[in-house]
């Protein structure tokens, strides 16, 4: 499995879309490692709001990150079709809830923009690019490394 999570421009680019709230969302394919099924997370004391809790996933423990929360979104409603997408990033995994997955699709290189800029000329730091399609529709490519929370080095005692 490949820890890379961008893409490199003029390249086409495989990803897989998902729903968050009524906006469909797509990251790379080889950041995802599965899609399974939602686990009831166990909290964690003083995370960050966005993360539900932790599951163990086959001797693992991963934080459950809700997009929608960290999307700025409100907490997700829980729903039938809703999944957990279990992404890497180099050494980190998580599972991102999210309401629904869409479609697994090839994206060619002339249709991913970068995003553009917000406010005072900064990028948004959770958008890789913005793909567009024939029919006018736009997909955010969200940045896998952006929306992991960041890993606390823990001290030796």
């Amino acid at each position: 499995m490949s820890s890379t999570v961008s893409y490199a421009q003029g390249q086409a680019l495989q990803v897989l879309s998902f729903e968050v709230g009524a906006q469909t969302y797509c990251v790379p394919v080889s950041a995802v490692r599965e899609i399974r099924g939602v686990t009831p997370p166990t909290p964690l004391p003083e995370a960050p709001p966005y993360v539900r809790g932790v599951i163990n996933l086959r001797g693992q423990v991963m934080p459950v990150i809700d997009l929608s929360w960290r999307l700025g979104k409100g907490a997700a409603q829980d729903g039938a079709r809703q999944v957990i997408i279990v992404v890497e990033n180099q050494n980190d995994v998580a599972g991102l809830l999210v309401d629904a997955v869409c479609d697994s699709f090839t994206v060619e290189a002339e249709h991913i923009n970068a995003p553009p800029p917000l406010g005072d000329g900064e990028d948004s730091p959770l958008v890789s690019a913005v793909i567009t399609s024939g029919e006018g529709d736009m997909t955010v490519l969200l940045a896998v490394s952006r929306i992991l929370p960041e890993r606390q080095v823990a001290l030796a005692a």
